[in-house]
This record gives structure tokens, sequence and C-alpha cells, in this order.
């Protein structure tokens, strides 16, 4: 590169100060070059402080000059200062480079050394998408990272469940995705089958249906049950007893399942052409039941309808 000569200096015998007018030292000079004096001397530049100030070495030799041509000549400085910035780099990116080896392909960087192995994005994007090549790459990003995604059939390999925020369960196991869900054990039980409990929380179905010869039961899982009977049957006179100026006839029913404490029973009766009334003895148990069917005038053989029901908990 050519001499930097613009301006004039001022020098002084002895004196390492070299003073400019009209110079710019920063831009044109670096420390190492060579500075030929008014004197028509080779000085070192040594130090550059500002456009107008530098230091040489040896200290000027030659006799002092307030306004004196002279010349920058670059020498090593340059040269050492591309050396040094290349040695910087292969120090901070020499081991990386190395470890990558030969990629065959200097223009391709292969999927085992970390790359994509190809040079055109629209064919990685056909290759993860199944979109067609001459697609722009960035419209296939786009349409990966929202809209509809229709054309995803399979989400494999996740380690991380996708939040409900996101249409997911918030679990990667069906007791983590109810509760991600806010749903209890109801939403995998039976909805009729045996139900059952484990201190207070049920275990079982959600419902439970028993029919025998002494009527139905339906159990619940919160442990409610109610039991029900409906039958029809004959009575002559000789099965009511009097009592004072009312008729009654005595019956007893065993629930078709037992409850957990005596149940509430109600019941009602009707003869053949006749009204009857039917009353539970409060002493029920928590199998038995005792009631009474109630004739108001006297008796007469009929067929009584009768219809019972028993409310209470089975735990």
């Amino acid at each position: 590169m050519p001499w930097y000569k613009s301006g004039t200096v001022s020098v002084t015998q002895n004196s390492n100060a070299v003073i400019g007018t009209a110079t710019a030292f920063i831009a044109n000079s670096r420390v190492g070059d060579g500075f030929r004096g008014p004197d028509g001397g080779w000085y070192e530049v040594t130090n550059i402080a500002s456009d107008t100030a530098m230091s040489i070495s040896p200290n000027y030799q030659g006799a002092t000059n307030g306004a004196g041509i002279y010349a920058l000549a670059p020498l090593q400085g340059y040269v050492k200062d591309s050396a040094d910035t290349l040695r910087a780099l292969v120090n901070t990116y020499g081991a990386k480079l190395a470890a990558l080896g030969t990629t065959g392909n200097y223009d391709v960087l292969p999927v085992g050394k970390g790359g994509t192995g190809i040079t055109n994005l629209s064919v990685l994007m056909q290759d993860m998408l199944g979109k067609s090549a001459s697609v722009d790459a960035r419209y296939v990003i786009s349409a990966a990272k929202s809209g509809a995604n229709n054309d995803i059939t399979s989400l494999n390999a996740l380690t991380t469940a996708l939040g409900v925020a996101q249409g997911g369960t918030g679990g990667t196991t069906q007791a983590l995705a109810r509760s991600g869900l806010g749903l209890g054990t109801a939403a995998v039980a039976a909805i009729i089958g045996a139900v059952s409990q484990s201190g207070g929380t049920p275990t079982g179905a959600l419902m439970e249906y028993v029919s025998s010869a002494n009527g139905e039961t339906w159990k619940f899982a919160g442990g409610l049950m109610i039991c029900t009977r409906s039958r029809s049957y004959g009575l002559v006179v000789g099965d009511f007893t009097i009592y004072g100026s009312i008729w009654y006839y005595y019956g007893s029913w065993t629930f078709p399942s037992s409850f957990a404490a005596p149940p509430v029973v109600t019941g009602g009766a009707r003869g053949a052409g006749r009204v009857h009334a039917l009353n539970a003895d409060p002493n029920t148990t928590v199998s038995t039941c005792n009631f009474f069917v109630i004739d108001y005038t006297s008796p007469v053989a009929t067929t009584v309808s009768e219809k019972l029901v028993a409310v209470g908990r089975w735990f």
C-alpha cells in the first residue's frame, strides 16, 4: 500500500516526539511502521497517541525542524496483524473444525455431522412433511408451526405430554391424563356392574342392579341404595284382624339386599274395588320391614296390589 505523506511534522533533535500538522496518523499508520524523517533517516513508530502525535525510536537524530516533510511506510505491522487474527481464529475454532472431519462435499454437511445432507431446503421439507419440492420452504415452515396441520397423521416418541392448553391431556399415563383433564375415577368406572368402596371412596361400577324373589335393588357408587317390591296377592276375610273400628293385615318384607342402617320405608296398597292403606312398622331393621294393610270397612275377599320402597345406604 502507498506511503502516507500528508501534512508536515515538527521534530526536535534527541526527542522521540513527532507532532503533525494536517495529519491523520491514526487511520494511516500503525505501530511498527517506518517513519522517514525530514533528515532522511529511518525510525520505528512506537506509539500513536492521536492524529497529530506519535512517538518514534530511536530519538530523532537530525536537526530540529518545525515543518518538515516526512513519510510513513507500512512494514511488518499489517502482515503481523493478519497473522495474529488468523492465529486467534484457529485457536478458537480449529478444534471444532477438525472434529467435523471430512464431509465428502464441503458444500453439504451430512446428517451424521449434525447437518441436513442437502442443499435445497424444499427437499428437506418434502422429506419431513411430505410437501412438494416446489413448495416454498418458508410456507412449509409456517404451515408446520401454525394452522390446521391436517396432514400430520401421528406424533411418535414424545417424551413430554402435550398440555391441555395445546389440545393434549397433560399426562403420559392414564392416571396423569385423567388428573390433567380434571377427571376422577368415575371416568373409567363401568356404568353398571358391581359397586364397591374402600374407606368410603368408590372403587367399582357407578351402579349395580340386583333382582330376586324379594324385589329389586339399585346400588349407587356414592352409597345410596333403593329397594322396591311390587306384588299382587289374594286376601280373605280370615286374613284380617279387627282393631277397634278398623281391620288390618300384618305382613313382612325381607329386603333383596341388606342396608348398612335401617332404611326409610314407604308404600301403598289397594284392593280390587276397595281402598286400602299401608303403614310401615317403625321398627325396621337393616334386612326386614313389617307393615300393615288397613281396611277401614268390613273386609271381604279381595286381591291386593302392593308396592313398597326402601331408601337407605349400603355403606
